[in-house]
């Protein structure tokens, strides 16, 4: 019967499974986007990143998760723009797709806003396949509040029609507003640190999943980073003070993002309104009480970090910068392993939970 039937009407082509639902939410769907763009690692910068952004919106019609390190998730995108500086997903827009007759109430009742998407401007995203399931994992580039008011033209906005709740901890900012009569909702993610991701419909894991995802792919990303510093000390000459200063301020940089990963992580607040201005002794100062900071960021760690960035008059030596880097490398260690910890504990409440 079935090759009668194929006889008869033929199999379906590859540009009839292209235009099904079903092959819109495949993994085949995201890795035909992916190869299309040379089966990247990585991308770097809006530009490119757009560019394969678009064309996965193109292939499959937003028919794919987004879902951010908070918890929140988008199950489509209804469009994916590229604006200036910044990258808008577009999750509602119930301007241009209007809820059915008789539902606009209880649509607004549900969502409280007539259009809804995240914005950032993006550093990297990372590609990866675990268990044969892709993720495309996205790290912003920080952004001011004041810039990112400027761009959405709500500047000049009376502040009764602004409400901007920073949510640190989940890594990403809200800003309510209304304009031309409309409420705006726009989730900013505008911290350094991997805060939402890509994957398929097809075989898609859950919300909690993907956030302990874009936790380990932030620490990973600070190993790679330490472990890169690592190599070239290793065959940096002595001599070469400006080569050892560079290395060892790299590692200052690298250590004050950690920390601040880990501080907002945990629910800390940073010292600083402004990300840049929250150095090492400062974060010291903010986590007395922490543990594990306690053990592990010593003073004798920022001292050493500051004679890397300093102009102090004394050459840096090539075996304190190999101290540095230990002091980085032993922090993250414990790092990680709290955090593996806090992720067991949740994953066996989970199971009791479900019993």
């Amino acid at each position: 019967m079935e090759n009668l039937i194929d006889l008869l009407f033929g199999q379906p082509n590859d540009e009839f499974y292209k235009s099904s639902k079903g092959y819109k939410m495949s993994e085949k769907a995201f890795l035909d986007t992916w190869k299309k763009h040379g089966s990247p690692d990585q991308l770097f910068g809006n530009e490119s990143c757009y560019s394969f952004l678009k064309d996965l919106h193109e292939n499959t019609e937003g028919l794919f998760i987004v879902d951010h390190f908070s918890l929140y998730n988008y199950d489509n995108i209804f469009n994916i723009e590229h604006n200036g500086d910044y990258i808008h997903f577009i999750w509602k827009d119930f301007e241009k797709v209007p809820p059915p007759r008789g539902f606009e109430s209880m649509t607004m009742e549900l969502y409280n806003a007539h259009y809804i998407f995240s914005l950032c401007n993006i550093q990297r995203i990372q590609f990866f396949d675990l268990n044969g399931h892709m993720y495309a994992i996205v790290m912003p580039i920080i952004a001011e509040i004041k810039e990112v008011k400027k761009y959405l033209g709500i500047d000049k906005l009376d502040s009764t029609k602004v409400r901007i709740d920073e949510n640190l901890e989940k890594l990403f900012t809200t800003i309510r507003y209304i304009k031309d009569n409309k409420i705006n909702e726009c989730i900013l993610h505008n911290l350094p640190f991997f805060s939402f991701l890509l994957q398929p419909k097809e075989k898609a894991r859950d919300a909690g999943f993907s956030q302990n995802i874009l936790m380990y792919a932030t620490l990973d990303y600070v190993n790679n980073r330490l472990e890169k510093v690592k190599s070239k000390t290793n065959v940096v000459d002595q001599y070469d003070f400006d080569e050892i200063r560079a290395s060892g301020n790299i590692i200052r940089t690298i250590l004050e993002s950690l920390v601040k990963y880990y501080s907002i992580y945990h629910g800390y607040s940073l010292p600083e309104d402004h990300y840049g201005n929250n150095l090492l002794g400062k974060l010291k100062k903010n986590l007395k009480d922490d543990d594990l900071m306690v053990q592990y960021l010593k003073q004798e760690m920022i001292n050493l970090a500051n004679e890397f960035s300093h102009d102090t008059g004394k050459a840096c030596s090539k075996v304190d910068l190999i101290k540095l880097n230990d002091y980085a490398i032993g922090l993250l260690e414990a790092i990680q392993e709290k955090m593996k910890i806090n992720d067991d504990d949740e994953n066996d409440e989970d199971v009791d939970q479900g019993n």
